[in-house]
């Protein structure tokens, strides 16, 4: 499977979650939500959200995974791109060098008490 593809099948199960989870906070009465803005490192999973045309390197995808263009073509969610060394959930994802596992952290927000921060 390629990057692109795997990017995309990302995309759409994470656009679902965060549907979800507006609609969730919606019912509670948090009517001020902005728009869910979603980050991707893959220019292609990208373009392949933005534009419906039917692709010959999308045909195989599951009709599932096409869940998040009606999200963006309606306006409740924008995709945009997001450098590799700027993403800070990599942390979660795979295992990085001990000064980039740092950096990620600390732009979570989070603290790590067994980190030296010198």
């Amino acid at each position: 499977m390629s990057s692109m593809e795997a990017e995309y099948m990302a995309i759409s199960d994470a656009a679902k979650e965060a549907t979800h989870l507006r609609r969730f906070l919606l019912e509670l009465g948090l009517n001020d939500l902005g728009k869910i803005t979603l980050y991707s490192d893959n220019c292609g999973a990208i373009k392949l959200v933005e534009n419906p045309v039917f692709h010959n390197r999308s045909k195989h995808i599951d009709v599932r995974h096409h869940f998040v263009r009606g999200i963006v073509e309606n306006g409740e969610m924008k995709i945009l791109y997001k450098s590799t060394e700027d993403m800070a959930a990599d942390v979660l994802t795979k295992g990085l060098p001990g000064p980039k596992h740092k950096e990620c952290v600390k732009l979570l927000g989070l603290s790590c008490g067994y980190l030296r921060t010198d």
